[in-house]
């Protein structure tokens, strides 16, 4: 039986990007749609979040007070106390329909970045790394929808995903090559397609599977191991956070439904605890930070 509280106080259009802070106890998404930004502190409750002229995928903090953004055609540091925004490196400058969306650090706090066509027709898509100089590497072309970022160092894998083929790969790490034109590691069934994705310490693949109303647990064999059945048709991704690191955050769309107003969690963030939900002892490692000021 699912035990879940919200931790968001309206119905996003596009809840994206969970991310855990373990240093301030807290967890900070994006609304895409909305073009907002926000951030919700576990002890008081307090939210606060913060609005922009484009729309922004994901959010980071980093070595400093700043937090780091994706916002549609680039990164930027954002300063949440002044407001004020200062570019580190622009993206996909010559794909003008062009938009970035999710994104992850690594161990080492190096930013990747996928890109996706913003009217998702054309595969025009990237795969971005972005380190603290802002140097900027191309490793992936032609992608429908950048998804699923997250690395299993224990063996050597990258998993990332183009939701338009509904297909996750796992990629050699650290010696990345290409391997798309081989068997993927999942493959959502038709009309589905796979969103956000965390690790869980065992190297379990947790997936927000878009259009299916659930999170879908793999094991390192991509086998299905768990299922979570959600309040609404389109979760967007997962991470694992609280103090433990045994709460699964679950961000969601409401665009996906038919009747929006008829799902009242539907775009909201959700907090599940995992043992109440499924009997089980499970955490994840808290969200990394990007590894510049």
């Amino acid at each position: 039986m699912l035990s879940m509280t919200s931790v968001s106080i309206k119905q996003h259009q596009l809840a994206e990007g969970p991310f855990w802070c373990q240093r301030s106890q807290a967890l900070y998404w994006v609304d895409i749609l909305g073009q907002e930004v926000w951030c919700w502190h576990q002890s008081s409750g307090l939210r606060k979040s913060w609005r922009f002229d484009q729309k922004v995928s994901a959010v980071f903090t980093t070595q400093s007070y700043r937090l780091l953004l994706c916002l549609a055609d680039g990164v930027a540091y954002f300063d949440p106390e002044t407001e004020v925004l200062e570019y580190l490196c622009k993206l996909d400058e010559d794909r003008p329909n062009n938009r970035l969306n999710d994104a992850k650090c690594d161990q080492d706090g190096v930013l990747y970045v996928g890109s996706m066509d913003d009217d998702e027709t054309l595969k025009t898509g990237r795969l971005w790394q972005v380190d603290q100089t802002g140097q900027k590497t191309c490793l992936l072309d032609d992608i429908g929808i950048s998804n699923t970022l997250a690395w299993d160092y224990s063996r050597e894998r990258f998993y990332f995903a183009d939701s338009m083929k509904g297909e996750i790969h796992a990629f050699p790490w650290p010696n990345f090559r290409d391997v798309r034109s081989d068997a993927a590691f999942v493959k959502t069934p038709e009309g589905f397609g796979p969103d956000g994705s965390c690790l869980d310490a065992d190297g379990n693949l947790w997936n927000a599977m878009w259009g299916a109303g659930k999170v879908v647990c793999y094991t390192p064999e991509g086998v299905t191991k768990h299922v979570i059945d959600l309040p609404f048709k389109c979760p967007t991704s997962c991470a694992f956070g609280g103090e433990k690191g045994d709460i699964l955050f679950v961000t969601s769309a409401s665009v996906g439904e038919a009747n929006p107003a008829d799902k009242p969690f539907a775009g909201q963030v959700i907090a599940i605890n995992l043992f109440k939900t499924l009997g089980i002892n499970v955490s994840g490692a808290p969200g990394q930070a990007f590894a510049g000021a």
